[in-house]
């Protein structure tokens, strides 16, 4: 099924493409032009990609804790592990102290 699925948007592609060259032409510097003008934006926007970058940092660190969260409570529910992420209710561990390991007679992690 993905085979003809491909096969569809292929010809369904190749049938847009036009057949007159001077058509043609302008359909590939237009192309080159849009490609250019993405590849160059930040070099004519600096401050634009700079807090862009500032955003997309703070947004990573968010989707990372999202997802140690999400994974530690399916962890946690599933396997009866608990969880790596400091919770803001307990108290954190020493900046010293060695990782917890995972006890294999119980499955749960041990301190």
């Amino acid at each position: 099924m993905f085979l003809i699925r491909l096969a569809f948007w292929i010809a369904l592609i190749v049938v847009l493409l036009p057949s007159d060259p001077d058509k043609q032409a302008r359909l590939y510097q237009t192309a080159t032009e849009t490609v250019h003008r993405a590849a160059t934006f930040c070099d004519r926007n600096a401050s634009l990609c700079e807090k862009t970058s500032q955003h997309w940092a703070v947004f990573r660190t968010k989707l990372e804790f999202g997802a140690k969260l999400v994974f530690d409570m399916a962890s946690e529910r599933l396997l009866g592990i608990h969880p790596a992420v400091h919770r803001p209710d307990e108290q954190a561990p020493a900046s010293g102290q060695q990782p917890r390991s995972l006890e294999r007679s119980s499955g749960r992690v041990g301190a």
